[in-house]
């Protein structure tokens, strides 16, 4: 599959307070988890099985 970039808007102080707990290969795959469990949540299984098989040819 296709890979893309997403960019959010996020407040810079916040930003800078969670950088001083967590590095950001490590926000990366926190906000890459989040988005899948949103994906799964919102996205019939139907779907996401058509998507994923039509990855796979």
């Amino acid at each position: 599959m296709k890979i893309t970039l997403i960019q959010i808007y996020y407040e810079l102080e916040k930003l800078e307070a969670l950088r001083q707990y967590r590095n950001n290969a490590e926000i990366n795959e926190d906000m890459e988890a989040l988005l899948k469990a949103l994906y799964e949540k919102n996205v019939p299984a139907e779907v996401r099985e058509r998507i994923e098989s039509a990855g796979n040819i």
